[in-house]
């Protein structure tokens, strides 16, 4: 019994570190996530290009450039707000590689935003390799997929959300 109100007390606590959004904040919140979910549904239906690398490496590719863009311009326009940029792997090569991997990728796009103008302190970088696919399967377009890196938006204070 005490352990379960061990728990009931932590989980209270953290809850009650997030300090809450007035209003004004709540629609600045909502509207970039919108901004946001807009220029995600571009790449989905492929009229933006998503965040591509050079093979094996942490290097951009041009194509990249114009999501980056619209994502920096989200940012920029509501400074308030924080990103979570959460690069991942396909399995091929070692677990190792592949952590390190994904976190020098979704690092190259925080440095990317930060020279468009985006605070590098409202910028959280995660590296998870190849351990949260997308799809799990073998094929090479299941692979590909995989290799992806994702974004959050958030207006809560880093030390509520790691």
């Amino acid at each position: 019994m005490s352990k379960l109100a061990l728990f009931a007390a932590a989980a209270l606590a953290c809850c009650a570190c997030a300090r809450p959004l007035q209003p004004a904040e709540r629609e600045e919140a909502r509207r970039a996530g919108l901004e946001l979910q807009s220029v995600m549904d571009m790449v989905a239906t492929r009229q933006v290009p998503p965040v591509e690398f050079e093979l094996g490496s942490a290097r951009l590719l041009e194509s990249s450039r114009p999501l980056l863009d619209r994502i920096a311009s989200v940012l920029v326009g509501h400074n308030k707000l924080k990103l979570i940029v959460a690069g991942h792997t396909d399995d091929s090569g070692s677990a190792a590689f592949n952590e390190n991997l994904s976190l020098e990728r979704a690092s190259a796009v925080k440095m990317y935003l930060a020279t468009k103008g985006v605070h590098p302190d409202s910028v959280r970088v995660a590296g998870y390799g190849s351990r949260m696919p997308a799809l799990d399967e073998k094929s090479e377009k299941a692979r590909a997929l995989n290799r992806r890196v994702e974004f959050r938006i958030t207006t809560r204070d880093w030390g509520t959300v790691y």
